[in-house]
């Protein structure tokens, strides 16, 4: 199931620095060229290069279902292995790797130039993809560090085809809610107007802009408000939930559970407008138009899909055994690891809702991170907590490869010097001061325990706490590191490569310690470079 450390240690940091190189590349390439350019060519085959940023989606989905699919196949152990290649033949792939993609770049230049060649653009198109699928294959080679051997791609390609299938699905399914937004938010408004005409005498409603509200406070639902974001989320969540639980779950019983929480999450979608509008009408335009606009979604997300968990592991409708998952839960240590987690994501999301600009009930987070972990406390004697300096310079690449990958631009957080010095400064020194210690010791304690204790563990087995600190598998550390990347937002690039190497961190030794103290100087180190330099965008 696992793999020892030493026999890792060399080719995961290869290929760790070949995902850099392609996260690098992608970002260069899409920040270069701009398909939109080509939307309204006059050539089918320019306009077929237009689609590339669905290319790129398209290959995203159908990666991360190939790795899901490995992951249930059980890929370590248990494939025939392929002859691994040369470190002669593997710098070879790189080679072409490199001459290929500068190649693509100088196609690219002339496909998405000021005059694009239409005449020729037969021509230029297809040799655009076929030098970006040299591209692709030839890192793909490199990144494997293998060749391909018939026993084992006879299971490889029908894993493949799979996922092929399954993201085309995936990606059509893009299409087809876009076109039911607009359908869907026509719904959401008709009965968040008879429910706001049950409080309000002066309501103002505009079904052809789909403008809605009152005299004191209105607002547009957009297609994107309709609902099926939280839907197509929610159901996303259940059905990794069913297939990671799929042993303890009884079919088809447990499917029930899609439908009711798709109509559920949209009935509160349509109760969050409602309530934005209240909250506008009732004089609170910023909470309104601020946290509670951006963080109500997510709260509302957050608690249906834990209270859908509760239900199921409370329920015996649900479980093949109400008594043996009752014993599992017991002895399991899952809500450990995760309670303070989810704990100062609650609290992050009702502090947010109901702030506009900096959040001044932050140390809350903070007090009741402690709290949990505290509660916990002698569930993680066991995980190690020796430090090496091997650690220490690992949170130090971190934070350089951090400052190279954040998105440039203004953030909400630019405005925090402001609001920090229109304040008292005996409040503005408490909140500061807790911004730091909740950024550098909470966090890292709190995330680690949640993505490398727990998540890298539960993605193999659902006996995680039987396994081995730090066991790898390519699946659990590639989904966990994607994850941890999706906790950053925007800096979702900065925090995948950051997740890489804090599990790196964590595989050299086997000891949590490891992973915590490079994730603590990374983000120690953010905090100084933020108050030297006055650049608070990079504070994630």
């Amino acid at each position: 199931m696992g793999t020892s450390v030493a026999g890792l240690a060399a080719p995961l940091v290869a290929r760790i620095g070949l995902l850099t190189l392609l996260v690098g590349q992608l970002l260069y390439l899409t920040i270069r060229f701009d398909s939109k350019d080509l939307d309204n060519s006059t050539s089918a085959w320019l306009r077929l290069v237009a689609w590339s940023p669905h290319y790129l989606r398209l290959a995203i989905t159908v990666a991360v279902i190939f790795l899901l699919l490995h992951a249930r196949r059980g890929s370590a152990g248990r494939l025939p292995q392929r002859p691994v290649m040369s470190s002669g033949a593997r710098f070879g792939c790189v080679a072409v790797h490199l001459a290929a993609l500068y190649v693509f770049v100088q196609i690219s230049s002339r496909i998405f130039g000021s005059a694009p060649p239409t005449a020729e653009a037969a021509w230029w198109v297809t040799a655009w993809f076929l030098v970006g699928a040299t591209v692709l294959t030839s890192w793909g080679l490199a990144f494997l560090g293998q060749w391909p051997a018939a026993k084992s791609e006879r299971t490889n390609r029908a894993l493949a085809a799979g996922a092929v299938g399954l993201g085309v699905l995936a990606w059509l399914s893009g299409f087809v809610g876009e076109a039911l937004w607009r359908t869907a938010a026509g719904y959401t408004f008709s009965i968040a107007e008879a429910a706001l005409r049950l409080a309000y005498d002066d309501v103002v409603s505009r079904p052809d802009r789909l403008r809605l509200g009152t005299q004191a406070f209105r607002v547009n639902i957009a297609p994107t408000c309709s609902g099926l974001e939280g839907v197509s989320l929610l159901l996303a969540f259940l059905g990794i939930y069913l297939w990671l639980f799929r042993r303890e779950l009884r079919f088809p019983a447990a499917l029930v559970m899609l439908p009711i929480g798709a109509v559920s999450i949209w009935l509160l979608n349509v109760l969050r407008i409602v309530v934005l509008i209240v909250i506008g009408s009732s004089g609170w335009r910023e909470i309104a138009l601020g946290g509670f606009h951006s963080q109500a979604g997510w709260l509302t997300f957050n608690a249906m899909a834990l209270g859908f968990v509760a239900l199921v592991n409370r329920s015996g409708w649900f479980m093949k055994s109400r008594q043996e998952a009752r014993a599992r839960t017991a002895d399991d240590s899952t809500a450990a690891y995760l309670a303070p987690f989810v704990v100062v994501l609650a609290t992050a999301m009702v502090t947010g809702a109901f702030s506009s600009g900096l959040d001044w009930l932050y140390p809350l987070r903070v007090v009741a991170a402690a709290w949990v972990l505290w509660i916990f406390r002698r569930h993680y004697t066991h995980l190690g907590w020796s430090v090496s300096w091997r650690a220490v310079a690992i949170g130090i690449v971190t934070f350089g490869t951090w400052l190279v990958l954040v998105p440039a631009g203004p953030t909400a957080r630019d405005g925090w010097p402001a609001a920090l010095e229109a304040a008292p400064i005996h409040w503005a020194a408490a909140w500061l001061i807790f911004r730091v210690v909740g950024y550098t010791i909470t966090a890292p304690l709190v995330e680690e325990l949640a993505f490398r204790a727990y998540l890298t563990r539960r993605l193999i087995g659902p006996e995680f706490d039987r396994l081995p600190l730090g066991v790898f598998t390519w699946s659990s550390f590639a989904i966990s590191s994607v994850l941890f990347g999706l906790l950053h937002g925007t800096f979702w690039v900065a925090g995948t490569v950051a997740g890489m190497l804090f599990a790196l961190a964590l595989y050299q030794r086997r000891v949590l310690g490891d992973a915590v103290v490079a994730h603590a100087t990374t983000y120690g180190l953010i905090v100084m470079y933020v108050l030297a330099t006055g650049r608070w965008s990079v504070w994630s």
